[in-house]
């Protein structure tokens, strides 16, 4: 019963009312002893200790003196009451601290979780668009056939030059990819600021009409915050929208994709999911771009994913320790390095991100390795020094000259990444 209450809301209320319906129970079945002291264990101690595991110490602590307002009106002994009431303090006080450890725990572990869930979901959009791109050509360009992943490189590196910041020339750029891609025919891009506002039309392809915000698949898009297209719904109810795509969070900007019309023979499920994946993975990198502009404008050549995850990451060491490493290599500007720089990337992790900086006369190689510990850290060391002096020994002999390791913490970013890039100096 108690763990299906609202552990904020009702937190007083049960502080207040447990207690009290205890008095109340104990003095009418035993009247000359209500707080149950000559019982061989001290039941009603028990309130007090759910409380503070559940809520703390100061709910706890309220419940205990409500239990102690007993002794106003039942003459118990002085040196067994005041005994009694130390040992339950002392039982609230442990309780509330093993509280607080586990919140502090399950904090930390929620953040982490999120992170590493976005980013799998990062990694699963790259493996797709991969797929795809290997696959399809764009014959139906007209001035110059692309594939899949030089559009789509060409779109990121568009939205690094603008800030992060979806703007009508790189949303129509996207649309028209969309059309040779999958055979978009009208459509619309829009954006949302905030709750409860009017969607802004930001890039439109085709013959595209008023929108239509009580169409059932544009509706029930905005209902459920997820996007919808025609396979979910009657055939019966389509009136003018596909498909309606949908990325974004509560308290930011909301991007709205609208499909009125495709080729006939594109209207596929395996069309729509393109058209989905391509339209959270630009939605997705523009949020990573904007939200790594703090150190962007220290270091242009940062890679944004290395922003992003060394941003989340110190975000994360202020509420839980060993977060992962950044391993630091100094490499001298030679010719030779550039082997060195594409073996190491090739021997990469799946979430470890690499950073080549250009300072002076050397090159500093920074590999963010992302919840990784000490072990970990080691292993990889070991592995990818090993490897490479397997295949070009003669070329990391002449290029390397030391490496270093920094456990993240909760400091400013760019203080950690400046000890990294300063030249002849070890963090």
């Amino acid at each position: 019963m108690l763990t299906a209450l609202p552990r904020r809301g009702e937190g007083w209320l049960e502080a207040i009312l447990l207690p009290i319906c205890a008095l109340l129970l104990s003095n009418f079945l035993r009247p000359q002893d209500p707080l149950l002291f000559t019982q061989g264990f001290p039941w009603l101690m028990l309130i007090p200790l759910l409380i503070a595991l559940r809520y703390a110490f100061l709910p706890a602590l309220a419940s205990m003196v409500i239990l102690a307002s007993d002794f106003l009106w039942h003459p118990y002994p002085l040196g067994v009451s005041l005994e009694l009431a130390a040992g339950t303090l002392l039982v609230v006080l442990i309780g509330s601290e093993f509280s607080a450890y586990w919140s502090r725990r399950e904090t930390g572990r929620a953040l982490e979780e999120e992170i590493t869930a976005t980013r799998l979901r990062q990694l699963a959009d790259d493996l797709y668009v991969t797929r795809i791109s290997l696959d399809r050509l764009e014959q139906s360009l007209l001035y110059k056939p692309v594939s899949a992943r030089t559009a789509l490189e060409d779109l990121r590196r568009s939205l690094i030059a603008n800030r992060g910041v979806l703007n009508r020339e790189i949303v129509s750029r996207a649309l028209y990819f969309l059309n040779q891609l999958a055979g978009l025919q009208v459509a619309a891009w829009y954006s949302r600021p905030a709750a409860n506002t009017h969607p802004v039309l930001l890039a439109s392809f085709g013959d595209v009409t008023a929108l239509n915000e009580m169409d059932p698949v544009w509706h029930q898009a905005v209902a459920e915050g997820q996007s919808q297209n025609i396979a979910g719904l009657d055939l019966a109810q389509i009136q003018q929208y596909l498909s309606v795509h949908v990325c974004g969070e509560e308290a930011g900007i909301v991007y709205y994709l609208a499909i009125e019309e495709m080729s006939f023979f594109a209207i596929s499920r395996e069309n729509l999911q393109i058209v989905e994946v391509l339209f959270q993975y630009l939605c997705n990198y523009s949020e990573a771009v904007q939200f790594s502009q703090s150190l962007l404008q220290h270091w242009s050549d940062c890679p944004p994913e290395f922003a992003v995850d060394f941003l989340q990451l110190q975000r994360l060491a202020k509420i839980v320790a060993k977060v992962g490493f950044c391993v630091r290599y100094v490499l001298r500007d030679a010719p030779q390095a550039e082997a060195i720089v594409r073996s190491m990337q090739n021997l990469r992790r799946g979430l470890d991100v690499l950073w080549l900086h250009r300072g002076g006369s050397d090159l500093y190689l920074l590999v963010l390795l992302p919840f990784s510990g000490q072990s970990a850290m080691e292993g990889y060391l070991r592995r990818v020094e090993t490897q490479i002096q397997e295949s070009c020994r003669n070329e990391w002999e002449k290029v390397f000259q030391r490496r270093d390791a920094l456990e993240l913490d909760g400091r400013d970013a760019v203080v950690q990444i400046r000890a990294f890039l300063e030249e002849g100096d070890s963090p």
